[in-house]
């Protein structure tokens, strides 16, 4: 016999029979989830249920806020000092001021969680915020624990930011390209988009509309996204539907407030853009989408907006800008629009209005979507990169940890 088949049928230890029965322990990490609505938070709130219905991972949440089926963790939080200690800088530089604040609230969160962490013992530590997960990393080195660290790159942070992580989720192929051409090994990294669970909404629009005090003439364009001009291009958003002239139309802006959301509010008065700014539970959000008539997310670079598929999702028409998160729809028909340009949210509003898309297409375009990022895929993957990370402690196959539609 060969001395390669000892290693086969050598006695087990007591350590790999504790471990080969035992399920694979996930942690997920959101700093923000539970005060904060904004996309970081709404898509590891959406991860967590995805692998409750869909695996046998066994997953604990941690949340800076106060979320059901998690366990908070102390923090400061980022709209605190914002609103307080911050508020008379916050002018000075908004983006850098937002940026600190939200940095205070992740190292306070990760200080306070090692003791979680050595108490629970993860397999896999998962988060999508970058200070924290080095401050998890070099916090695991002086202590010697063994997670992995598994980085979801949901914010177009540059390779060098995430290099030395275990493993990158990323979210489109662009950002796989661009970490690869960096030097970044293409097996340490997996395709993996935001889960996004189907919409569902149990009222009917007359009653959506009636919820935001809408009248049957208004024409609703909906915006989910925070509230700031340096990413999300919301005074750009203003600016084009000031353009259009349009007394019928009426702008939902869903999302979160940042430093600068006030002057955008006097922007729109200004601008005699007739809009409601709205921060909406995950409920409440279905209603968004059965109200409104179009939706546009006017920012250029998303490493994948997720509001824009649940507004695909909804059968609503979208006006999107062409980038990686595009991409993984361009064989569906999608129409993007370069939206760098002056005139292109204007110009294709207009068309919309005018000759809106035939209901069939919406319909197959929804199909497509749905099917092609749903919650039960999402977490197959997610089980599959976890699983492949830590192959000795799983002790049951990435088959093992999925839970099959009979199971459901």
């Amino acid at each position: 016999m060969p001395s390669d088949s000892l290693t086969y049928f050598r006695e087990t230890s007591e350590e790999e029979v504790h471990l080969s029965g035992r399920k694979l322990k996930v942690a997920l990490l959101s700093c923000g989830l539970g005060r904060v609505q904004r996309g970081f938070e709404i898509s590891t709130q959406r991860l967590y249920d995805a692998l409750i219905k869909h695996s046998d991972v066994e997953v604990s949440l941690y949340t800076g806020g106060k979320c059901e089926h998690s366990t908070q963790i102390i923090n400061i939080p980022r709209d605190f000092l914002l609103n307080t200690v911050l508020a008379p800088i916050a002018f000075v530089n908004k983006r850098r001021v937002w940026e600190f604040a939200y940095g205070v609230e992740q190292v306070t969160f990760a200080i306070f969680i090692l003791g979680y962490l050595w108490w629970r013992k993860p397999d896999v530590v998962w988060t999508k915020e970058a200070p924290m997960a080095h401050i998890l990393y070099y916090a695991r080195m002086i202590f010697g624990w063994k997670f992995k660290i598994v980085f979801a790159n949901g914010g177009g942070f540059r390779p060098a930011t995430y290099a030395i992580f275990d493993h990158i989720q990323q979210l489109e192929e662009t950002a796989i390209e661009e970490a690869v051409a960096l030097g970044v090994p293409r097996e340490k990294m997996s395709l993996i988009p935001n889960a996004v669970p189907p919409v569902q909404s149990n009222i009917s629009r007359e009653e959506a509309r009636r919820f935001f005090t809408f009248a049957p003439s208004d024409w609703v364009v909906l915006c989910v996204a925070a509230w700031n001009s340096y990413h999300k291009r919301i005074d750009f958003l203003i600016d084009e539907v000031a353009s259009l002239n349009d007394p019928s139309l009426q702008l939902l802006l869903c999302g979160h407030p940042e430093p600068d959301s006030h002057q955008l509010k006097e922007k729109a008065r200004q601008a005699s853009v007739r809009a409601q700014w709205r921060t909406l539970t995950l409920a409440d959000m279905p209603k968004a989408l059965r109200a409104a008539d179009a939706f546009v997310l006017p920012s250029i670079k998303e490493h994948f907006g997720s509001a824009a598929l649940e507004a695909i999702m909804a059968q609503l028409p979208v006006v999107v800008h062409a980038n990686g998160s595009t991409r993984l729809l361009a064989d569906t028909g999608l129409v993007v629009s370069d939206l760098s340009q002056p005139g292109s949210i204007r110009a294709r509003l207009a068309q919309i209005k005018a000759a809106p898309p035939a209901e069939e297409e919406l319909a197959k375009l929804a199909r497509t979507t749905t099917e092609r990022f749903s919650e039960s895929k999402m977490a197959e993957r997610f089980v599959d990169m976890v699983d492949a990370l830590v192959p000795k402690k799983s002790g049951v196959s990435a088959d093992g940890l999925r839970k099959t539609r009979s199971l459901r």
